[in-house]
């Protein structure tokens, strides 16, 4: 690739190969969102083989039928000549084959019977995981320096994607969509430094008061050995403060903490201060 018309940038290539990622996170939570019904664990325990579907089938429409990845064909990208049927398979290999050998590396090791090959085969796989990633690291300092092969499986297969824009044409940002990315980014750190200020512990209980009628258990008839007041499980390190009803010392004092003036769930009883909190000798 030597026409300048036909050079990708370093931002599209990164661009293209976080888009995978993407493409391949959302169609794995539409998996789950379809599962979430079925047994609990029913997918768990074969996660490693639907990320290995789903990526076959990824790369089955795109990479081998059209020489590039969905995200470089959104970012019009796709490999150079150089790319052929072989190097799609040896991609497939490498991309979704080792990841697929790392995500089960602890059952292969361990389908060995004799313990001390098990520990060498566990010990090969560590090694190759850090290998894999001080030459991936080694390889984006690479491509930071001289914009060729993004990903490490490229560079092994020497693989390169060239722009299908025409020529002359650069990716450009419109100027709304950069403005409406300003605000969004504003509005976000704005949310970030505001809500943690927001005691939405004291706003709950004063909407309960508002909507909500209790009767003010205030005289303190005995504390009942029952459930917790918060969370209706039987009570950790049991303490009260001051009604009939009984708390897990996590639940009242976490309550305490973010509102002074905490009132009992189910009487509306309120303690003077977190200090009320009392333990409760069995």
């Amino acid at each position: 690739m030597t026409s300048k018309e036909r050079y990708v940038p370093r931002v599209t290539q990164l661009d293209a190969v976080e888009l995978d990622k993407e493409i391949v996170s959302i169609l794995k939570n539409q998996v789950i969102n379809v599962t979430k019904f079925m047994t609990i664990g029913f997918l768990s325990r074969w996660d490693p083989e639907v990320d290995v579907l789903l990526r076959l089938i990824i790369w089955k429409l795109s990479v081998n039928k059209i020489c590039g990845t969905f995200g470089q064909q959104l970012l019009s990208v796709r490999y150079g000549r150089e790319f052929n049927k072989n190097k799609a398979y040896l991609l497939a290999v490498l991309t979704i084959g080792s990841k697929y050998l790392k995500q089960r590396s602890h059952e292969i090791a361990s389908a060995t019977r004799n313990p001390s090959m098990s520990e060498k085969v566990k010990l090969l796989f560590q090694w190759a995981d850090k290998t894999i990633q001080v030459a991936s690291l080694v390889n984006l300092l690479m491509f930071l320096s001289e914009g060729k092969h993004p990903t490490l499986a490229d560079r092994i297969l020497g693989l390169q994607p060239v722009s299908l824009a025409p020529s002359g044409q650069s990716r450009t940002v419109g100027y709304s969509y950069m403005t409406r990315e300003l605000l969004w980014h504003g509005f976000i750190e704005l949310l970030i430094f505001a809500v943690p200020l927001v005691n939405y512990h004291a706003l709950k209980r004063r909407a309960s008061n508002l909507f909500l009628w209790r009767k003010k258990d205030n005289d303190n008839r005995g504390v009942t050995f029952t459930k917790c007041a918060e969370c209706n499980e039987t009570p950790v390190l049991p303490h009260h403060m001051g009604c009939s009803h009984i708390f897990c010392f996590y639940c009242i004092k976490a309550n305490h903490l973010a509102d002074e003036k905490y009132e009992c769930p189910l009487c509306g009883f309120t303690a003077d201060d977190a200090t009320s909190v009392i333990p409760l000798h069995l």
